[in-house]
């Protein structure tokens, strides 16, 4: 019995630091598994690098499981995530099933449960002050390196980019994929001007989100001690004080006038939380139901005030969103039980979206819609239960109960910090990579400034927080903080998308699990031995779905995608496509191998038209096995078509019959994208082609009326800019001419 206990603890510090680790470098990165570029080198493994970190959360609690499943005697907390995780397991099962991009939809599932199941063991984990406290300091301190980031950006390393970019212009361009004179570029240089300060995150929006979090977690830790400023001495307040403005003075960087509103609004909750706080115990259910009410009330007004105007009050950043919204709301009505899938909004955005929208995005910029979108009625059950019901749970202790120390905080930061520090060290420089250059001295610079520095705040930052005992050792984890900063996130990512990053959703969840395990409510569980002979069947069956479905057709996938893109780009383009082939047999469910397989043989082609005539046979091959693994998206019906336009070109004796494929690609492209004047153009182009005259006028008519609609929204949101077409100048002008051309030629005909 002994010797169980003592396994168990020893476990329980292991599996700590591993979580604490994770959750530290999961923060420290631009982490996007959603992301699938051809053109940026090393997505496809950052891809592979996300899933890989999912998977260690997931089997890191499994194995966990096993092990307490064999210390006989158990204090189980229940945490109030176990309802919603069943829901959300069902849900992701159900949207893969029925989703277009069944590759990206599992990686989407693997990430949010990977959030959810750790959160459930840390509440297991959290089992004294020292631990509690000590998950607090990770996330202040990686707050602390995204502000370090932050300051970077604004000073230099923005005004760095902008000067990059104008010295070479088009090699920058050629790296993102992007065509030189496009719409694309346009709004690139857009965000490029915008200079926006995101930290290690996708948006200043991200950034600001996380920075919510973190200052209302310092709080948390922090906020007894220093309401008893008066009772100690001056120099035990100043770090604790020096902290918070930190953290704030890296929200106020991001410029983000969600996280600005959200913050504001979280501390009037908090102020009125202490204010009241025997009351907001006594009734939190009615206050609950009554708050629900009132967002219902005020989504009611919003959707009323949108119906009527077409857009909402906010400047041009909730015109954009109220468009996303509608796009989501007709997409929800045709997929309201199952789905679309994870990440698999941005395919099926083109179905919904409005001719004037500027943008394609691959979210709605509502947490809420985004789940309800991809995983139907019940996946947004049991994700907003798995949020909900914990910080119900928490509410019955807003004021937090002082756990054991279980040891000295001191000894037990240095074990942690170190173990994190490594991580970091080590890791890091493979999810951020950088050319160090041919010189030693600038290769020593890009590694002090881009590995060494960020982890020397991250430990600095730590040591500063473990340094102010008298603010922190004999008081508890104030709960209200912690869940006023849960609030600060769901209520900013009502208007984003921060949330779904995968270090701001796990830091998001290990502190909701932080506020569960503040309560004492655990049940004592026998744990008898087919207990644990069937936690041990699971943690094997987990194991292998996740190597069999995840880790290795994802990983060698990845391995091989990045390898054809490096040998493409120097011209070898026939090894390239024999290595996406055997990466389309290696990942039955990836339709990107085989996409950008196709993609490879038809430039194959058009490099040497004579010696590659075989080619594009070989491409459409390849082109119609991603459509039949992503079906939904109109990129690939999009490149069918032109691979069958160069069929037609040359094959004169077989041209009508390869002009009706292309023809019938793009209409099965519009089908997917109506509102693409480029695809309406192509279409026209080519039914003049078939004679088909009545075709090509409504094609053309689209292509106009799609531009002019544009143009229309551009003027609002842009006033006094030069109209940057999107379908292009000579285009557009070609579309009106040819359009009065055939109208004239058919009242002549007639």
């Amino acid at each position: 019995m002994k010797k169980n206990i003592q396994i168990k603890k020893s476990a329980s510090q292991i599996f700590f630091v591993i979580f604490l680790c994770i959750i530290a470098f999961r923060l420290s990165f631009t982490e996007n598994v959603s992301i699938e570029s051809f053109s940026l080198m090393g997505i496809f493994f950052d891809n592979l690098l996300s899933i890989s970190i999912s998977s260690i959360l997931i089997l890191a609690s499994a194995v966990w499981m096993v092990i307490i499943c064999r210390s006989g005697k158990y204090q189980y907390k229940y945490t109030g995530f176990e309802i919603g995780a069943f829901l959300f397991f069902i849900a992701a099962v159900i949207s893969t099933i029925f989703a277009s991009n069944k590759r990206a939809s599992m990686n989407d599932a693997l990430t949010i449960a990977a959030a959810i199941v750790s959160a459930i063991t840390i509440v297991q984990l959290l089992d004294s002050e020292i631990k509690k406290k000590a998950l607090v300091f990770f996330v202040i301190a990686m707050a602390a390196v995204n502000v370090y980031q932050c300051t970077d950006q604004f000073f230099s390393g923005n005004k760095m980019m902008i000067e990059q970019y104008n010295a070479n212009p088009q090699e920058q361009l050629r790296t993102l994929g992007i065509e030189p004179g496009s719409f694309q570029q346009m709004l690139y240089e857009h965000r490029l001007q915008s200079k926006d300060v995101k930290g290690f995150f996708a948006t200043s929006n991200s950034a600001g989100c996380f920075f919510n979090l973190a200052i209302f977690s310092a709080i948390a830790v922090f906020g007894s001690g220093l309401k008893r400023f008066r009772e100690k001495p001056l120099n035990s307040v100043i770090l604790p004080i020096v902290i918070l403005l930190i953290l704030f003075a890296g929200l106020l960087l991001t410029a983000s006038k969600g996280a600005f509103v959200s913050f504001f609004a979280a501390s009037f909750v908090l102020m009125m939380i202490y204010a009241f706080h025997k009351f907001f115990i006594k009734f939190r259910f009615a206050i609950i139901c009554l708050a629900g009410a009132g967002f219902l009330a005020m989504i009611f007004v919003m959707i009323s005030y949108g119906l009527k105007h077409d857009t909402l009050p906010g400047g041009n950043s909730m015109l954009v969103r109220w468009e996303y919204w509608t796009a989501s709301a007709e997409m929800i009505a045709d997929n309201f039980f199952t789905g679309i899938g994870g990440n698999n909004f941005g395919t099926y955005y083109t179905h919904y979206k409005i001719p004037q929208a500027l943008e394609t995005v691959r979210d709605p910029h509502c947490f809420i819609l985004t789940i309800f979108s991809t995983y139907g009625i019940v996946g947004l059950a049991g994700f907003c239960t798995c949020l909900f019901l914990p910080i119900y749970r928490s509410m019955k202790n807003p004021t937090g109960l002082l756990s054991p120390e279980g040891g000295n905080i001191s000894s037990a930061m240095k074990l942690y910090g170190i173990a994190a520090v490594w991580i970091l060290l080590f890791l890091r420089p493979l999810a951020i990579r950088s050319e160090l250059g041919g010189r030693f001295d600038v290769a020593v610079y890009i590694i002090a400034i881009m590995y060494a520095a960020p982890v020397f705040v991250f430990g600095t930052t730590l040591w500063l927080c473990t340094r102010s005992k008298k603010c922190y050792e004999d008081f508890p984890i104030r709960t209200a903080p912690l869940l006023c900063g849960v609030f600060a996130v769901l209520l900013h990512n009502l208007i984003d998308f921060g949330i779904f990053e995968p270090g701001i959703l796990t830091a998001t969840f290990a502190i909701t699990a932080l506020g569960v395990s503040q309560n004492r409510n655990s049940q004592i569980i026998e744990m008898k031995k087919p207990l644990m002979y069937f936690s041990i069947i699971l943690t094997v069956a987990i194991a292998v779905i996740i190597l069999w479905l995840f880790i290795i057709p994802v990983g060698k996938t990845a391995m091989k995608v990045e390898a054809a893109k490096g040998l493409s780009s120097y011209g070898y383009y026939d090894k390239a496509a024999n290595i996406l082939n055997s990466a389309e047999r290696d990942d039955k469910f990836d339709p990107n191998p085989a996409a950008l397989n196709g993609l490879i043989k038809t430039y194959n082609y058009r490099v040497n038209p004579s010696e590659n005539k075989d080619k594009l046979l070989e491409a459409e091959k390849s082109i119609q096995i991603a459509i039949a693994r992503d079906p939904a998206d109109f990129k690939n019906y999009e490149n069918a078509s032109e691979v069958y336009q160069l069929l037609a070109e040359s094959n004169p004796n077989e041209r009508l019959k390869w002009f009706k494929n292309a023809y019938d690609s793009l209409h099965h492209a519009i089908e997917r994208y109506p509102s693409s004047a480029e695809l309406h153009l192509k279409t026209a182009t080519i039914a003049q082609q078939l004679d088909k005259i009545d075709d090509a006028i409504e094609h053309y008519t689209q292509t106009i009326a799609i531009e002019d609609a544009y143009r229309e929204e551009f003027k609002i949101m842009y006033p006094g800019k030069d109209v940057f077409s999107r379908v292009g100048e000579v285009n557009y002008r070609f579309a009106k001419l040819r359009l009065e051309q055939l109208k004239q030629e058919k009242d002549a005909n007639r």
